[in-house]
């Protein structure tokens, strides 16, 4: 579902006629209130912790029920891409020079099914509510974002795709199913996470518009109905699909696999848009529970953050102190965490465990890092600005994703040309 930022404090003083009790009641009445606004740190983040604050305290049976829906949505997105094979490092790479085609089928079905799910949510009189805030939580991010911002990020993330052969929510499955080498992908995504989070406040200052835009969302731009844009685009996204697999069946990008198993549960491989269906039905779960749309790469900033514990650190690291605690934060990371467990059950049941072949060690760790920096930058990654921001029709993730996937292609082709474009080394 997943920029730097300064911190505004908003002094809100009690004027009162009374001389003898002035001092005591403005004392009594001056509050500070913390404002993590985009322009300083993920202002996602932070409309969040101030929506909690506004509503009733949830219960502990409420956090567990989202906490446990997150476990399950996460299982489900693990399982998925580890049956539809798009979490090889081999699939991402041939897709970036279109010479094999898991991963747009996957990732255009999940966009297409979640937009037809979140119309459902905006149509439905008992979570039209809950559409609006997913809305709000997902577009606050881009407060201080450009397509400047917006473009280069991408571009950075896409190159770091095609050379660790992963994207942020996919690295935590590749672990899962022991591909090779996909713990330095981790620890160089993590590292990335890392290094943006300290230096997030200058980032931000140098980067932010001077005029933000004003409209975050193509329909409210054009003042129409979100299923007037959406509907449509769910359907060409399906027809683009329905194309594909005409031209080109899903089974000639395995000619060395098989689909044989005692059950389904045991097939090495399931049809890319059966498991694209199902990542796009994860939307619901989402914004039901936790009022949020898919992201994968802020997990990353709330893992490396904890160490922000004093109050001197968090006055000079905010970005990492704003990411560190709370339900807002840690969702995000018990579902990329169980889709490990995901996409290690799936490889158990049909016996794939340490089969897949990674990138080499370097290129796993650069390419993570390098990437996770493209996604803090842009303000989200493939399932961020892809599955999420297409899918609520967010401007800056339409041009996100085009410089993604062209930074993917480019970096992909310059692969190919030095014949190292193949993964061949396992654990």
């Amino acid at each position: 579902m997943t920029a730097p930022i300064s911190n505004e404090y908003i002094n809100i003083t009690a004027d009162k006629s009374s001389s003898t009790n002035s001092r005591n009641e403005k004392l009594r009445m001056r509050k500070t209130v913390k404002i993590n606004s985009e322009s300083s740190f993920d202002s996602k983040k932070s409309l969040e912790s101030q929506e909690e604050e506004e509503k009733p305290k949830r219960s502990l049976l409420q956090i567990f029920l989202i906490l446990f829906a997150c476990v399950c949505a996460g299982f489900v997105f693990g399982w998925c891409l580890e049956k539809s094979r798009v979490f090889e490092p081999n699939s991402i790479r041939q897709q970036m020079i279109f010479k094999r085609w898991i991963m747009l089928k996957v990732f255009l079905t999940a966009v297409a099914v979640g937009q037809i799910v979140l119309i459902v949510l905006s149509l439905l009189p008992w979570t039209k509510d809950k559409f609006s805030t997913a809305l709000k939580a997902y577009y606050c991010g881009f407060q201080n974002k450009s397509i400047l911002t917006s473009a280069i990020g991408a571009f950075v993330l896409g190159s770091g795709m095609t050379i660790c052969g992963a994207c942020p929510g996919m690295v935590l499955s590749q672990v899962g199913t022991w591909t090779g080498n996909a713990y330095m992908t981790l620890l160089g995504a993590l590292t990335g996470a890392l290094i943006y989070g300290l230096f997030a406040p200058w980032i931000v200052k140098f980067t932010k518009p001077k005029k933000p835009l004003e409209h975050h969302l193509i329909h409210e731009q054009f003042n129409i109905n979100y299923i007037a844009l959406a509907l449509p685009m769910a359907i060409l996204l399906g027809v683009a699909v329905g194309l594909m697999e005409h031209f080109i069946p899903w089974r000639e990008d395995y000619s060395s696999e098989t689909t044989e198993g005692k059950n389904i549960f045991q097939y090495k491989i399931w049809p890319p848009y059966v498991c694209g269906i199902l990542i796009g039905l994860l939307q619901a779960i989402l914004v039901l529970f936790v009022n949020d749309t898919m992201g994968g790469s802020s997990s990353y900033v709330t893992i490396v953050s904890q160490w922000v514990v004093t109050e001197n650190l968090q006055k000079k690291f905010p970005y990492l102190a704003s990411a560190r605690l709370g339900v807002a934060n840690w969702w995000q990371v018990l579902y990329v965490c169980s889709a490990i467990i995901g996409a290690l059950s799936s490889a158990a049941a049909s016996d794939t465990l340490s089969s897949t072949p990674g990138v080499h060690k370097a290129a796993a760790y650069f390419g993570g890092f390098i990437m996770l920096i493209g996604a803090r930058f842009a303000s989200g990654c493939t399932s961020g600005h892809g599955l999420s921001g297409m899918g609520v029709l967010a401007w800056l993730s339409f041009v996100a994703v085009p410089f993604m996937f062209g930074g993917g292609i480019a970096t992909a082709f310059i692969f190919k040309k030095c014949d190292i474009l193949i993964p061949t080394e396992l654990n």
